[in-house]
């Protein structure tokens, strides 16, 4: 089954029928919190935060009526502070422990994402980023369903926590609302 055939299929069984007509892309949203923290929750808030530091825009975290994404990828790294240095925390950096939550449902709980994972998506060419791929399941957020997800790093030798910034990025395939007219 196709990406696409998965948002439809989904689509339509949560009533969504009108999603088919709108124009298919790929998507990725990313949030990133510049303070040093144990735990983070992404995306919730995100509007109160300035590009670049995230790219969700007003809606927060929730996609506007006949938008949705199907994540497919979900990735973690370090942002450089407003001078450009990255911190690379208290007891090293090389996994997160994550969960993502779709409306009220916690759809992946306790998953891990380690430094010898795929990397797909660089800081600035010294930190590499952490990436989950669930390509071949994906996970569909429709419009108007709050999401957000809850990451700790931690130390992947010493299984330790890691004080640390961190950034997350939800890439897959969307939808964006397509009203087939001139407006």
């Amino acid at each position: 089954m196709s990406a696409q055939d998965k948002m439809l299929h989904v689509a339509n069984r949560l009533g969504l029928t009108s999603l088919k007509d709108m124009q298919g892309t790929t998507r990725m949203v990313y949030d990133s919190i510049p303070t040093v923290a144990n735990t983070f929750t992404f995306f919730k808030g995100a509007s109160q935060r300035a590009f670049p530091l995230t790219n969700v825009g007003a809606n927060g975290n929730q996609f506007q009526v006949d938008e949705a994404l199907l994540v497919e990828k979900i990735a973690f790294f370090i942002p450089s502070d407003a001078t450009g240095v990255t911190y690379v925390g208290t007891n090293g950096f090389q996994a997160v422990k994550f969960d993502l939550v779709i409306g009220n449902k916690t759809v992946i709980k306790d998953a891990t994402c380690e430094a010898a994972g795929e990397q797909a998506f660089y800081n600035d060419g010294n930190a590499p980023s952490f990436v989950i791929d669930l390509e071949g399941v994906g996970i569909l957020i429709p419009p108007q369903v709050e999401y957000y997800v809850v990451a700790k790093p931690f130390n992947g030798i010493t299984r330790e926590a890691s004080a640390q910034r961190l950034g997350c990025y939800l890439f897959g395939t969307g939808a964006l609302l397509n009203f087939n007219t001139t407006i």
